[in-house]
């Protein structure tokens, strides 16, 4: 059975008490996507087919009093990882 969203990957990570999730999809015709959320709202997506960890590919600012921005940088190397940074400072990191 075909899902609309083949080879799905997420992370999701707590931030005083906020949940940030950050989902990736692609398939074999190069669609694919990648997406932000903050506590269920979708916050940003990016379409691009390439990424090399060098440059943030999902990103919002100016969230909250206690969240002044959010950017994630994913990278693609035989395995997806991604890195979360909240205000500047890692919170995860594969």
């Amino acid at each position: 059975m075909k899902t609309p969203t083949p080879n799905l990957e997420e992370r999701t990570v707590d931030f005083n008490g906020r949940e940030i999730k950050v989902s990736n999809w692609w398939n074999w015709k190069l669609q694919g996507a990648a997406d932000l959320y903050l506590d269920g709202e979708h916050l940003d997506q990016n379409k691009d087919k390439i990424a090399t960890g060098k440059k943030v590919l999902l990103s919002k600012y100016d969230v909250s009093e206690d969240i002044k921005s959010i950017e994630v940088y994913v990278s693609f190397f035989f395995k997806l990882k991604f890195k979360i940074l909240v205000n500047g400072n890692i919170i995860h990191q594969d």
